[in-house]
């Protein structure tokens, strides 16, 4: 009978307090989301995934009282708005649920694609953003989890709306975190925090003072984002943002960007909390007097259109499209640490054209037709934020720049396109494991500058004399795409209850001297990873062996086991380069490639 009434097995048509329920819109670890209805009204209805009384280490039903705590304080037409709570079956030891309006339109990251924002458009929907977060500092309540998942664009009025505080909070709340730093996205974080934490990781009881400043920054990485990737949810490049140097201006990753729109996205993710808008509403009134500017870099789309139909995923009518290359980088992004944004537990509704896809705290919206006349792509993903699959049976020559489209944001030239080679199915690649003769070559490479020395002689030497030296080879061949093992897809998300595309971040290779956010030099061979950012699921300290490949100049790290501080080992799959390999850094060579000591690793279900 009780698995009856859990939140996660409710059936449509079935009444929770005189909410009827249409159907499950998403579950994550700390809740699960469900439209309901109610006198010919449709809600989104969320429930703590635990009781109070259940003993949740995750408190999920702390986590909804302190949401709704947050929501009750606000009441602003550009946040999401709370209607009832309660807790049901049982008025004091149900579960708690929150009823919210049900927001019909997209994900910020998805009205990007398919609405084709021009820069005034994106100035206009910024400016109401950074009112209502102007109004929530007034009212005491932070964010503190501010990213383009978190934010919808409603398709009846094109109205931007704040959603999940989940992670927020409000003056004199409880305090729920046990870390130094509160709940959040890594990529979104200031670089204040991350230096509070270098220097109060080993200190469980220190606790950073989140800032107004913090979540004008989240929402200027947001706008960043918006005006340098053009596909944010189907794994377009996003430039690093994290560390101690400042990401290209704006408008050199991306040309079509108004210089004065791009000065205030970089002022809006300044380094030093000073030198940014001191609060939310100095940082309306420069994006406001944005929305009025007129010409065409104001009015022209910001990114260039796809040349591909979209078709609606729901109808299942289309054949699947195929994976696609990792973007061509043109630009040379130095001393930074790339950071996607950890995966949420997302929820997902889909609905046929013409109506608008519905979403409430993190879900992702169904396909519409899109705002233009002429055909775009699209590149569905189950779960937001996760790395795309890569064709098993596609070999890339490294000597040779990846495909590219056919056309290009206006001012940016294209290299020639490169024809793709097929390999059969039947061809496996196993990954190679360092002979003794590499073995010097790895103690090299992690000797911090003794090993750039070393690095250069492998460079000059003849292959007889690279080969006496030790010096790492570059015939070590990536391994091709394929399936991860049961035994680790089961050890992750059943055992470990590991979030499906999330992430985690790590110390790549222990034996590298040096700060975090410094660089290394790797080259091919066993590898040995330490998790520096991690949770309850993945701890900090738990170590990650694995492999490296970098025999083409580029970056790919596979884990496959993971050494918990507790002494327990799991058979896991743990992937740095979620589509594929990475570009090394400026001074990578085929074998020795210049990378952060530190990045994000994704677990998969199977290997890119």
């Amino acid at each position: 009978m009780i698995a009856m009434y859990h939140p996660a097995q409710l059936q449509p048509g079935q009444w929770v307090d005189g909410w009827r329920v249409v159907c499950l819109l998403g579950a994550g670890t700390y809740g699960a989301v469900y439209r309901v209805e109610k006198n010919g009204r449709h809600f989104a209805m969320k429930l703590a995934m635990h009781r109070a009384s259940s003993g949740d280490a995750e408190q999920a039903d702390a986590r909804l009282q302190r949401e709704l705590g947050c929501l009750v304080h606000l009441s602003h037409p550009n946040i999401i708005a709370s209607r009832a709570h309660g807790r049901w079956p049982d008025l004091v030891t149900g579960w708690l649920y929150v009823i919210l309006d049900l927001v019909e339109g997209y994900t910020l990251a998805e009205w990007v694609e398919r609405m084709h924002p021009t820069a005034q458009e994106v100035a206009r929907v910024f400016g109401k953003l950074a009112a209502a977060l102007d109004y929530m500092h007034g009212r005491g309540v932070f964010h503190r989890d501010l990213k383009l998942g978190n934010i919808m664009v409603r398709a009846s009025d094109g109205a931007p709306l704040i959603l999940d505080f989940s992670a927020g909070d409000y003056t004199n709340a409880e305090d729920l975190t046990d870390a130094p730093l509160p709940p959040g996205t890594r990529r979104y974080r200031t670089p204040e925090a991350y230096r509070f934490l270098r220097e109060n990781g080993d200190n469980r009881a220190a606790r950073y003072e989140f800032k107004v400043t913090d979540d004008v920054y989240a929402l200027g990485v947001c706008l960043f984002d918006v005006l340098t990737a053009p596909e944010p949810t189907s794994g377009s490049f996003k430039a690093p943002v994290e560390g101690r140097w400042m990401p290209p201006p704006a408008r050199v990753l991306n040309p079509r960007v108004p210089e004065s729109l791009s000065d205030a996205a970089m002022n809006f993710i300044a380094r030093k909390p000073e030198h940014r808008p001191p609060t939310a509403e100095v940082m309306r009134r420069k994006l406001e007097a944005f929305a009025t500017e007129a010409g065409p870099e104001w009015t022209t789309p910001l990114h260039h259109l796809a040349t591909k139909p979209r078709f609606d995923p729901a109808t299942g009518t289309e054949a699947p499209l195929p994976s696609r290359p990792r973007p061509w980088r043109r630009v040379v992004l130095l001393g930074a640490v790339l950071a996607m944004g950890g995966a949420a537990a997302v929820t997902m509704t889909r609905s046929s054209p013409p109506e608008a896809p519905a979403q409430i705290d993190g879900s992702v919206p169904a396909s519409s037709p899109p705002r233009d006349t002429g055909p775009v792509a699209l590149v569905e993903s189950s779960t937001l934020l996760t790395p795309p699959e890569v064709d098993a049976g596609v070999s890339w020559d490294a000597r040779s720049p990846p495909r590219v489209p056919a056309s290009s944001p206006a001012g940016v030239a294209l290299p020639p396109p490169v024809p793709v080679q097929k390999e059969s199915p039947a061809v496996k690649r196993a990954p190679t494991v360092a002979s003794p003769s590499e073995a010097p070559a790895k103690k090299a490479l992690s000797s911090g500058g003794n090993g750039a020395e070393f690095l250069k002689k492998c460079a000059a030497a003849s292959a007889a004399v690279a080969l006496q030296l030790g010096c790492p080879s570059s015939a070590q061949l990536r391994p091709t795409s394929s399936e991860c093992p049961a035994e680790a897809i089961d050890a992750m998300f059943e055992k470990l209850h590991l979030v499906r595309g999330s992430s985690t971040y790590l110390n790549i290779d222990m034996e590298q001297p040096g700060e975090e956010f410094d660089m290394g030099v790797f080259g091919d061979g066993p590898v040995r990873g330490i998790v520096t950012d991690g949770d309850r699921r993945m701890p900090n300290g738990t170590i990650l062996d694995g492999q490296l490949w970098t025999g083409d100049g580029r970056f790919y790290a596979r884990y496959t086991r993971a050494r918990y501080p507790d002494g327990k080992s799991y058979p896991v799959c743990i992937v740095i380069g979620g589509w594929g390999p990475e570009d090394g850094r400026e001074g990578s060579k085929p074998g020795a490639v210049v990378f952060p000591r530190s990045y994000h690793a994704y677990w998969v279900t199977r290997w890119p």
